[in-house]
């Protein structure tokens, strides 16, 4: 595994880009977080991003929903961009 300082962010990704989470940026995530799914391991493709740091809106793989999260929670998760 990479050391954290060489993982991006969710807010990081462009549109279309897919990529796993690997971890939190902080030991305190909102309970939300876990909740919706986003945990290590999982991987998505970046669906939207909305201007002015708005939201962005995620397809997790093996989900048929999507998940929307602010920018400032996309920042706490640590993720490594797939190929």
């Amino acid at each position: 595994m990479h050391a954290i300082a060489q993982h991006k962010t969710i807010s990081q990704l462009r549109k279309g880009e897919t990529a796993t989470i690997v971890g939190y940026a902080s030991g305190e995530i909102p309970l939300k977080i876990y909740e919706m799914g986003l945990l290590p391991g999982v991987v998505f493709t970046m669906k939207q991003r909305l201007p002015l740091s708005g939201p962005v809106c995620l397809h997790i793989k093996g989900n048929p929903n999507g998940v929307a999260l602010r920018r400032t929670e996309a920042d706490l998760i640590l993720i490594e961009p797939l190929a």
